[in-house]
């Protein structure tokens, strides 16, 4: 029935107008004068459903994935390692009796953990310690064990000064978050939360109106997905041929990856993440989205020419037109090598970067040239899917090109793309610390130092042997760290305010470049076999502060770059969820 339908569709002239750019209206069901009521009667009138231009006879006009919206988790939780910069547990009783609970629940008072001296009213009270309301959002179709970002802030009442230098113990995070008594915890858990708070390196802590800011933080991959949420595709019509068609398309799709989709009723269908796509999940849910419905192979083969044409209209969706392509698989790259040299760049971006998937070796030129492309809204994109073409080896050496390019953007975008795509010589990586890693790039551009705040916790330094201009004296307003040498020292002295006490640590002789100096700061404050103590014990978004302050400074002479906050994900950002109220076209 519905099949039937869709063939009518196609074989109309909307389809013609949908793939000009035209946004019209289609009712979920065919209309003809008898459907007119007549007068002085009413008759419902179907809900219309917007079909985008590019998704006429996909899944996504049949079906709707249920599932995959972001989920927002919320959670009390304990923030310590604060020094004096803490408060003495202001929050309501039953938050308190939540926290006490937790902490026994994780070891606390345990003789076997080692904290048996400790109580868990001893730390609420200790202004080492600050209770945080922890967020974050499981991105959406997370599978299980996946990271995600977290944000904390204090209590509105609370007498907390700074987070910088917490780390936040493990927390459950749920879907409800309230201070009732009886509901606190009561909710079902989604994920755990844990890990160091990353505070903004850039807010000026000698300014009062600055402060608040010190209040809240995130932590860069600290939350992780405990409890997977069932995928499915649901028809807006019950129909068993349907259900069965489209999870045999999808099937025959990704074949090699076994039964993806399962349909369980007339109007549900079951869908399975296979291992190879962990972690590219959002891209595979949103080409089982674009999946083509309709014909066999020549049906296929028709309609991505229509495309080929629609997609240099003005108004062309580009994204779903890609998509759309990419689902129906390699036989198709022949219908879209010609657009590899169209004088339209975004037909020639989301050509070539349908090839590059497709594993299309005539797609590598068009693409390295969208790279290469300065002031380009392709150039970043293009870098991006060159560090995805894991397949062919030619993409290492025009990313590696790109590490020394003027542009920061470029640079650090080649960097990840390079990393992406596998082993490099250009790139080594230096694990000095548990909590977060380093790498050093080949460059010949001019210094610059990268800093991530989302995802893996990683500071990137372009250029080996960072110097650090001497003569130095660097004490930030919190008296944090002391870094000081004169013009004619060999090393830098560096010490630290110890956060507990007060006073000031023993002093480290360091080489005077930012990669010692990031090692001293972030190694823990272990005993040595020589019985010294090894390092500082600073954060990650500590030891990011004291590099941006060096920068600042013009000790160190480099450009640095901070992570923007990426925004999340989404499955229908391309698809816009045809059909549904709460997914804006």
């Amino acid at each position: 029935m519905l099949a039937t339908h869709l063939r009518a569709i196609l074989a109309s002239g909307c389809l013609a107008a949908a793939l000009a750019g035209c946004d019209g209206m289609l009712t979920g069901e065919p209309t003809t004068g008898l459907d007119k009521p007549l007068a002085g009667t009413s008759k419902p009138q179907p809900a219309k459903v917007v079909i985008p231009p590019g998704l006429v006879g996909t899944v996504a006009q049949e079906a709707s994935l249920v599932g995959a919206d972001p989920m927002v988790v919320k959670g009390y939780g304990l923030v310590v390692g604060l020094g004096k910069a803490g408060s003495s547990g202001e929050a309501p009783a039953s938050v308190r009796r939540y926290l006490v609970h937790q902490m026994l629940k994780q070891g606390l008072n345990s003789f076997a953990a080692g904290t048996e001296r400790l109580t868990a009213t001893q730390m609420l009270r200790d202004r080492d310690t600050a209770i945080v309301v922890v967020g974050g959002q499981i991105p959406p179709a997370a599978p299980l064990g996946t990271h995600f970002d977290l944000y904390v802030e204090t209590l509105p009442r609370s007498q907390t000064v700074s987070l910088d230098g917490g780390v936040l113990m493990t927390t459950e995070l749920r879907l409800a978050l309230t201070t009732a008594a009886s509901a606190v915890g009561g909710a079902k858990s989604w994920a755990v939360g844990r890990g160091q708070v990353f505070v903004n390196p850039f807010v000026d802590r000698t300014k009062p109106e600055e402060q608040a800011k010190l209040r809240i933080g995130r932590i860069p991959g600290g939350g992780v997905v405990t409890r997977p949420r069932a995928l499915r595709l649901e028809l807006r019509r019950p129909d068993y041929r349907m259900v069965n068609l489209i999870a045999d398309r999808i099937n025959q799709r990704f074949d090699r990856y076994g039964k993806v989709a399962r349909p369980k009723t007339p109007s549900v269908i079951e869908l399975r993440i296979p291992p190879e796509w962990r972690h590219e999940y959002h891209r595979f849910l949103q080409l089982i989205l674009h999946v083509y419905l309709l014909g066999g192979p020549a049906e296929t083969d028709h309609h991505a020419k229509q495309l080929s044409r629609a997609i240099l209209e003005p108004t062309a969706r580009h994204e779903d037109i890609a998509l759309v392509w990419e689902a129906m698989g390699r036989q198709i790259r022949p219908i879209i090598q010609p657009l590899y040299t169209s004088t339209n760049p975004a037909a020639t971006f989301y050509a070539a970067r349908t090839g590059l998937r497709l594993e299309d070796s005539l797609a590598l030129e068009p693409m390295v040239r969208a790279a290469q492309q300065a002031n380009s809204p392709y150039q970043i994109p293009a870098i991006e899917e060159l560090g995805r073409a894991r397949w062919s080896t030619r993409v290492a050496t025009p990313l590696r090109r790109m590490l020394s390019d003027r542009s920061a953007l470029v640079c650090v975008a080649a960097y990840a793309a390079l990393r992406n795509h596998g082993p490099t010589s250009a790139v080594s990586r230096v694990q000095l610390c548990k909590d977060f890693t380093v790498d050093v790039v080949d460059s010949e551009r001019r210094f610059l130092i990268y800093a991530t705040r989302a995802g893996e916790p990683k500071i990137v330094l372009f250029g080996r042997n960072i110097p650090i201009r001497r003569p130095v004296f660097y004490c930030p307003g919190d008296d944090l760290v002391t870094i000081n040498a004169a013009a004619a020292d060999k090393q830098l002295t560096v010490y630290r305010k110890i956060p507990r006490t007060g006073q000031m640590s023993e002093a480290f002789q360091v080489k005077p470049t930012a990669h010692e100096l990031i090692r001293t700061l972030s190694a823990p404050p272990e005993m040595a076999v020589d019985g010294r103590i090894e390092g500082l014990g600073l954060t990650y978004s500590q030891v990011v502060g004291v590099l941006y302050g060096l920068c600042q400074a013009k000790h160190i002479s480099a450009d640095f770059v901070l992570q923007r906050s990426p925004a999340v994900q989404r499955i229908y950002t391309a698809t816009s969820a045809v059909g549904r109220s709460d997914m804006p076209e």
